[in-house]
């Protein structure tokens, strides 16, 4: 797969990426609020950008992770997700990560937006799907930003480490995406 925005190239993850891939999956700022443990073993990541190199296309039930290369300098700065939905075919979740030394510049924001165009006018989606800690103020802030609408607030709900966490749960419909999409392009 491979998509791109102004300053991204969004593609599949290289065996060359797995230095910076551990590098920000072991940040704790950047793991704070994602489901993995620290450390996050060399192991674990070569394992993981093996499965995801050689996915071309999205399989039903099946996360698909996408790297994102800074255009102007080849480097790796974090990754997009997806995930169409088992039990709906024309329903995904989606997911995103930083590196924390490129966060507040609108990064996340930039390849969502291409993640979303991707999904609801390639694949025709009827309706994605996020999630995020209630304490990520970046994460549901940048969601909201995207149009994505706050549909429930489940409190001390996902046990990360030995602490319960709350959670955000997000919803977008195509209609509503597309209805954006015109007005950006107005």
């Amino acid at each position: 797969m491979f998509l791109h925005t102004q300053r991204l190239l969004v593609r599949n993850f290289a065996s060359t990426d797995l230095e910076a891939f551990l590098g920000y999956r072991n940040d704790p700022e950047v793991a704070k609020y994602q489901g993995w443990s620290l450390p996050y073993p060399r192991e674990k990541g070569e394992t993981f950008i093996a499965e995801m190199k050689d996915i071309h296309a999205p399989k039903q039930g099946q996360w698909l992770q996408l790297a994102l290369e800074l255009k102007e300098t080849g480097v790796l700065i974090g990754d997009v997700a997806f995930c169409i939905k088992d039990e709906d075919i024309h329903q995904a979740v989606v997911g995103f990560t930083i590196v924390s030394t490129y966060w507040q510049n609108g990064f996340a924001t930039e390849a969502l937006t291409a993640l979303l165009d991707y999904l609801f006018e390639d694949i025709d989606l009827h309706r994605v799907t996020a999630d995020c800690d209630a304490e990520n103020i970046g994460s549901w802030k940048t969601l909201e930003k995207l149009g994505f609408r706050r549909e429930a607030h489940f409190v001390e709900s996902l046990l990360i480490g030995n602490e319960y966490t709350s959670e955000y749960y997000y919803g977008l419909l195509q209609r509503e995406w597309r209805a954006r999409a015109a007005f950006r392009n107005c």
